[in-house]
């Protein structure tokens, strides 16, 4: 079983897979790769690059990374006081409530009454 990739409608078609390789294929002059080289590093060495466009809002870009630098770490401290607060508030100051109950005064039942009742409130 062979796996041919299906072009069009109609199946392959060698003829525009011919034309489509040529037009697509890389130079095979080595002069064009020295000519690319050469404007490439050309363009690199420029006084006037490309990236002196972006050079006055480089300051903006650091007063920006400050700005939210700051923020993140305001968030942080802010964020760390609160679990420390809840953290103290939940060992601290929440009441202790003593699931014991004391029975003390003899009434009409019996102990076992006494002890059912014991049990089954809350």
């Amino acid at each position: 079983m062979s796996f041919e990739p299906r072009i069009g409608p109609n199946g392959r078609d060698d003829d525009l897979t011919r034309a489509l390789r040529e037009l697509y294929a890389a130079p095979v002059d080595e002069g064009y790769w020295a000519a690319l080289l050469e404007r490439i590093m050309a363009r690199i060495g420029e006084e006037d690059g490309w990236w002196q466009p972006l050079a006055p809002l480089a300051r903006i870009g650091v007063l920006a990374a400050g700005i939210a630098l700051a923020v993140a770490s305001l968030a942080l401290t802010r964020s760390r006081e609160a679990t420390a607060r809840m953290a103290y508030e939940t060992v601290f100051e929440t009441p202790r409530s003593v699931p014991l109950q004391i029975a003390t005064e003899r009434g009409q039942g019996s102990e076992r009454e006494a002890t059912l009742r014991y049990v089954i409130s809350p």
